[in-house]
């Protein structure tokens, strides 16, 4: 562990601390961090800093934090957060126009490099996908495919940067709904596009994959329920 220096303010040190450890995979992106007893404990400072240090990771979007389950990494960087606010002025077909790049080079790479067990993982979550028959599962189940996809790719920075966009998320958030039964909405295509992008990377085969998923995200957002800005008509 990095020793602290007396001449910098201790929330800041631990901060600093925990951005580097979370760079550097120790916790990664959706893991729980050790609670504020443990960290105080592992530093030997107060509580209160680590409180602090954790409350500014938590304001600058590289944490989350819910009551009941702790505080857990969002991002493995600033990069996502940042980049998701500078996308809070920007068009819903600038973020498509980023989205489908990521989403195609992400989609090459994986079907290079993706090993046995992520194959094997991307195609148990397309299965489960495909029986989600709510809203909230069905964008859930979602999210973690093309996080499988990213991650198979082996590209850190390629995953942060799609992070950032809001991903499918974004593209799907009309579907994010209890009321929503997912059989009824039109997504029939998509999802063939996702079991066709699943085929490609189990074939290994990077320009196939990188075609299916340019499809994949045209067809998300050239659904009716969306219009030409790549934002829900009537939302």
């Amino acid at each position: 562990m990095t020793r602290l220096s007396p001449n910098v303010p201790l929330s800041a040190q631990v901060a600093d601390q925990l951005r580097r450890r979370i760079a550097e995979g120790e916790f990664p992106v959706g893991a729980l961090l050790p609670t504020e007893n443990e960290l105080s404990q592992q530093l030997g400072i107060s509580r209160n800093s680590v409180r602090e240090a954790v409350r500014s990771l938590v304001h600058a979007g590289i944490l989350g934090a819910r009551a009941g389950y702790g505080t857990f990494v969002v991002a493995a960087s600033d990069l996502a957060p940042t980049l998701a606010r500078r996308l809070e002025s920007d068009t819903g077909r600038d973020v498509a126009e980023v989205r489908t790049m990521l989403e195609r080079e992400g989609a090459r790479f994986a079907a290079a490099r993706a090993t046995d067990e992520q194959r094997q993982e991307l195609r148990r979550v397309l299965d489960e996908r495909a029986q989600a028959t709510d809203g909230p599962t069905y964008v859930e189940l979602d999210r973690r495919f093309h996080e499988l996809v990213f991650e198979a790719s082996g590209n850190a920075l390629l995953a942060e940067l799609y992070r950032g966009t809001g991903g499918n998320e974004r593209a799907l958030a009309w579907v994010d709904s209890p009321e929503v039964v997912v059989a009824e909405v039109g997504l029939l295509e998509v999802d063939r596009a996702h079991a066709d992008l699943v085929e490609a990377i189990e074939a290994g085969d990077p320009e196939a994959a990188a075609s299916v998923a340019e499809r994949l995200v045209r067809l998300a957002y050239e659904h009716p329920a969306m219009n030409v800005e790549g934002e829900r008509h009537g939302g």
